[in-house]
């Protein structure tokens, strides 16, 4: 497993476990570690780099992203909830 991997996968965070994914239906399956890049709507940010599995939530100063992973995984999103003021 790469390094960068690694430490993506120890980042805090609830996650699902690999197997809890189904990939049949998907061009490459795959493994624990393997990099991704998954979209992100609205939020400081365009996209993020995870290490599968993703983390389901993801912290940031102004809010919270929270994973949308129904779907094929092109589909797959993060999705910004905005700190309550």
């Amino acid at each position: 497993m790469h390094r960068r991997a690694r430490r993506l996968l120890a980042q805090p965070g609830p996650r699902h476990t690999a197997a809890w994914y189904d990939q049949r239906g998907e061009g490459t399956v795959l493994e624990a570690g393997d990099l991704l890049l998954i979209a992100c709507d609205g939020g400081p940010s365009h996209s993020r780099l995870e290490a599968f599995p993703p983390r389901l939530e993801v912290p940031e100063a102004d809010g919270l992203y929270v994973l949308v992973d129904d779907g094929p995984r092109e589909s797959w999103r993060y999705v910004f909830l905005p700190r309550r003021r």
